[in-house]
C-alpha cells in the first residue's frame, strides 16, 4: 500500500477533507493532493507524528504501511483495530471529554442489565 493510500484511508475513515488535514498538519492543501495523486511520495516523520497526534493513526504505519494502523499505548495485543482506535482517542480526552464518556458507558451498563442484554 503507498502513502497515498494510507492517506486516502485517513480522509476516509475520518470524514475528512484534504483542506482539514492540510491544516490538522499545517501544510497546504495542494501539499496535501499532490501526495494523494502520487506526485509526492515521501512524507517527513515529524508530518506523520502530527497526524498520528491529530487523528490517533500511527505515525510508522503512515510512513511505512506496516504494523498496527493506530497508535496506542496498550499493550494488549488482542484487541481488535477498532478497539485500539478507540484507546488511542481515549487518551487525547479532556478530564470533561472523559467524565462524559464515563457517564454515557454508566448508561450502556444500566440498560443493558434492565433490558438483559448480552453482547
Amino acid at each position: 500500500m503507498e502513502l497515498k493510500d494510507r492517506l486516502q484511508i485517513i480522509l476516509d475513515e475520518q470524514h475528512i477533507k484534504q483542506k482539514d488535514l492540510a491544516n490538522a498538519i499545517k501544510v497546504t492543501e495542494s501539499y496535501i493532493s499532490n501526495m494523494l495523486n502520487g506526485k509526492r511520495n515521501n512524507l517527513s516523520e515529524s508530518l506523520a507524528v502530527l497526524i498520528e497526534q491529530a487523528y490517533g493513526y500511527s505515525a510508522y504505519w503512515v510512513l511505512t504501511g506496516e504494523g498496527d494502523r493506530y497508535a496506542t499505548q496498550s499493550t494488549n495485543l488482542e484487541l481488535s483495530p477498532a478497539k485500539k482506535r478507540l484507546i488511542s482517542e481515549i487518551e487525547k480526552m479532556s478530564e470533561s471529554d472523559l467524565n462524559a464518556v464515563k457517564i454515557f458507558i454508566d448508561s450502556l451498563d444500566k440498560y443493558k442489565r434492565a433490558f438483559h442484554v448480552t453482547d
